[in-house]
């Protein structure tokens, strides 16, 4: 026979008792905070009490003294220090956790629930590359790589600018505005040009800046420092020098007669010469006495009886271009047209090999720390593969790194989560693996006790009767008889006991989740009085036999 015992009763029994001096404890990053505990034993004998944190970082809190005798009826006063690193991997936001005084002796607990509230900070980096670039007539565009480094601990979303005092430069970014989470870094392309080119002046320098702001916070910002070097097309002295030059110049080629020189292909090779099929490969070449406009032409055709192709036309005689060869071996052409129009080439190839078939990835196990938890809690998800460039883990379609093994999460309702493995070149995967999660509300015990039963139904006095449960999502369980007395000690979860039984007994299985939350059982033990052995029957005396007076032998009959 077993009935349920509300928590509310079993309160009113708690042998110890934990008071904390506030339930927020907020904590700036870097800094330190306190939280003083009071624990009472209410027992009748002294004991020896152990504080416990549950539920945050061991490396974010201390107990200077864990463990202290308290007699009967007295307390205790003890203080946990926490501190928590100034470093982005320590997110700002609300930890609940537990503080738990275990009676050393009599295996008492007693729990008390509060939050450490972790206060975002701000911390921006923002690099510039190159810093210093040359803005010529001909080239007047330059690029340059934006990093800007979230190393705060909140998420930022970044708006980036750039300007100079004289507004002499026009700036244009890939993307205006970025959102980092805590640690992470994003490189932005920042494209710079002079608004106006001059044909004949001194170069000049131009100072700008480039910043990246909060869009929720405007004194969160980061800046950097570059200079582009405005230079005209032609230099005062060298405009002058230059002039002279092209006088006497036109005058000694207007009367020296101008031979014909055909082109010449110096160099045309491919580098790689062997690659892998999907691997590109980079054709370079040199080209001398190809005119002033030259004609070079770029095509190929696969293996020696393959139909020729048209790739691409060049301008410039010294240049590369980059191919993607096809197998078994691919022929690549130069042809180049002087004057005369007569053509000139020559030709590279590149061989080709299959490429290498990707393993079948598998997926070996996926485990989750626990299968129940309390809305606002996390659960761990791990998980072992092989042959994996990638994971998936829905819902969400996250996208896990090919190293990842574990992954934090933090449902608010009941969720099925699936992962799958994806092979290096994503052509195939692994069949899905799947875990339940259960989300029960904060007030909610999560802990049940499917079964508490006695072995035996016929049980006499003296005896020992064995005891047996079956709980889930349970953290701890304790046996207690009527009398207060606890029934062994770190029972497991699911388990057996043995107990002497001498009188009508009640006991009771208190099972208590992650967060303390308790459920009760009992059953009753009646143990009856042995019974009586059985009498064995008594067998009635023979009499001897008499001898006759004949001096015969008398006859015994059976």
């Amino acid at each position: 026979m077993s009935s349920a015992v509300s928590d509310t009763q079993y309160m009113d029994v708690q042998k110890i008792v934990v008071t904390l001096s506030e339930p927020d404890v907020i904590i700036e990053p870097g800094g330190t905070a306190r939280l003083i505990v009071t624990a009472a034993n209410r027992q009748e004998n002294p004991d020896r009490l152990s504080i416990e944190v549950e539920g945050i970082d061991i490396e974010w809190y201390t107990i200077p003294v864990a463990t202290v005798n308290v007699a009967p009826g007295a307390q205790a006063v003890e203080r946990i220090n926490f501190k928590v690193a100034r470093a982005s991997e320590n997110r700002a936001g609300s930890y609940p956790f537990l503080v738990r005084v275990i009676a050393m002796e009599s295996g008492e607990v007693g729990v008390a629930q509060a939050m450490l509230v972790v206060k975002p900070f701000d911390d921006l980096e923002l690099g510039l590359i190159p810093r210093r670039a040359v803005a010529t007539f001909f080239h007047p565009l330059n690029d340059f790589e934006v990093t800007v480094s979230n190393l705060s601990n909140a998420e930022e979303t970044l708006e980036l600018f750039a300007s100079d005092p004289d507004d002499e430069c026009a700036y244009e970014f890939d993307m205006e505005r970025v959102t980092l989470k805590p640690g992470q870094s994003q490189t932005v392309l920042m494209a710079a040009r002079p608004k106006a080119s001059k044909w004949i002046g001194s170069a000049r320098l131009v100072g700008f800046s480039v910043s990246a702001r909060s869009t929720e916070n405007s004194f969160v910002s980061a800046k950097s420092q570059g200079q582009i070097d405005k230079t005209a097309l032609i230099s005062p002295l060298l405009g002058i020098f230059l002039l002279l030059l092209a006088v006497s110049g036109i005058g000694y080629f207007a009367l020296r007669p101008k031979p014909f020189v055909p082109p010449h292909i110096e160099a045309f090779n491919a580098v790689p010469m062997n690659v892998v099929e999907g691997q590109e490969t980079k054709l370079t070449w040199s080209i001398t006495n190809a005119g002033e406009r030259p004609n070079i032409v770029l095509s190929h055709h696969v293996d020696k009886e393959g139909k020729e192709v048209y790739d691409n036309n060049q301008t410039n005689v010294v240049g590369n271009f980059n191919v993607k060869p096809e197998r078994p071996v691919t022929f690549y052409t130069l042809t180049v047209r002087g004057a005369d129009g007569k053509p000139i080439s020559k030709e590279v190839q590149v061989a080709v090999s299959a490429a290498p078939l990707a393993p079948v990835p598998t997926l070996k196990k996926f485990d989750s720390d626990t299968s129940a938890i309390h809305a606002g809690e996390q659960v761990t998800l791990s998980w072992k593969g092989t042959g994996a460039g990638r994971f998936v883990l829905d819902p969400g379609s996250i996208p896990l790194g090919p190293l990842e093994e574990s992954r934090i999460m933090s449902p608010t309702q009941d969720t099925v989560y699936t992962l799958r493995a994806i092979s290096e070149d994503g052509k195939t995967q692994s069949q899905p693996k799947s875990i339940s999660i259960r989300v029960f509300a904060p007030d909610a015990a999560i802990a049940k006790i499917e079964k508490f039963v006695a072995a035996s139904d016929t049980v006499y006095i003296g005896d020992s009767v064995r005891l047996k449960w079956t709980t889930h999502y349970a953290r701890s369980v304790r046996i207690e008889n009527d009398k207060g007395e606890q029934i062994g000690g770190g029972l497991p979860v699911n388990g057996t006991t043995d107990v002497v039984v001498t009188e009508k007994t009640t006991f009771t299985l208190t099972a208590a989740d992650s967060a303390g939350k308790l459920t009760v059982a009992q059953i009753i033990v009646d143990p009856k009085p042995r019974p009586a052995p059985p009498v064995e029957p008594t067998m009635p005396p023979v009499d001897p036999p008499v001898s006759p007076q004949d001096g015969t032998n008398p006859t015994v009959h059976p």
